[in-house]
């Protein structure tokens, strides 16, 4: 309740990037929300605490609609860092056999469980921003704080944010998208690499959630994690640099990026 819009522009931004169909899984209080917002996007109710946040009982529902009806996994944007809601999370992670995207809270509630995504059963993909990163690298036990991360693991990571990316990736087995100025991917086997499109105007509310949706597109339409981290944060700069282009970077909004998806596609056709 109060970060529909998060989920909204996750589903979107997917469709938009080439997904054939899209579900929304969502907290069952809150379906006729989210009815009265979809159009070409589905609803799937989940079992919710009652004030508009996913019970842990919720898993049973997730794990069974993804078992041969989806390809890809999106988790995070939206959901809060909750007890119920972290418990929900740390038991798909381990479970879970879809290709996954983690973001947002799906990040804060696997502060310091490095181990889980060692033992996950899925490629995963994650996009945290430096503070998300942070939570991440924090020591196990630690509880999940919805203030700032550590100062000193923040600095950390600035110093030197390749290979911070670089070294969660392969000691965890994940493909890492770093956000900032620039994004870094960093992949399991040690590439990394850095994206050159995008702009100042896309640190926005709801930017990341369009990523998530565009980077789990190009995953569920069979790209290995690596090139569905590099195509969806470059195809991301690209759509932020065209509507940019027609909003200002003072004016832009997440929704702008999605609105400007398909402008850069087009913009990448070879002329006739």
């Amino acid at each position: 309740r109060g970060k529909t819009g998060a989920a909204l522009m996750t589903a979107r931004a997917c469709l938009r990037s080439g997904a054939g169909m899209v579900t929304l899984g969502i907290p069952e209080t809150l379906t006729d929300v989210y009815q009265s917002r979809v159009l070409e996007e589905m609803v799937l109710p989940l079992p919710d605490t009652g004030a508009g946040i996913f019970s842990e009982r919720a898993c049973d529902g997730i794990i069974e609609f993804l078992d041969g009806k989806a390809d890809v996994f999106a988790m995070g944007p939206g959901i809060t860092a909750e007890p119920q809601v972290i418990k929900l999370v740390k038991k798909l992670v381990s479970v879970v056999t879809s290709p996954m995207v983690l973001d947002a809270d799906a990040l804060n509630a696997l502060s310091g469980r490095k181990d889980l995504l060692k033992k996950a059963k899925a490629p995963v993909v994650l996009t945290p921003h430096i503070g998300e990163m942070a939570r991440l690298l924090m020591p196990r036990g630690r509880v999940v704080s919805p203030g700032p991360p550590d100062r000193n693991l923040l600095a950390g990571i600035a110093k030197d944010r390749l290979s911070s990316a670089l070294s969660f990736a392969k000691s965890t087995g994940t493909c890492l998208v770093l956000k900032g100025a620039p994004s870094i991917v960093a992949g399991a086997e040690g590439r990394a690499f850095i994206n050159t499109t995008g702009n100042a105007g896309m640190a926005t509310a709801g930017s990341g959630d369009v990523l998530t949706g565009m980077i789990a597109a190009f995953l569920g339409q069979g790209l290995a994690p690596v090139e569905a981290a590099v195509l969806g944060t470059f195809m991301h700069g690209l759509a932020g640099d065209s509507a940019a282009a027609r909003k200002g970077m003072h004016s832009l909004l997440a929704g702008d990026i999605c609105d400007d998806i398909p402008a850069a596609f087009s913009s990448l056709k070879k002329p006739q």
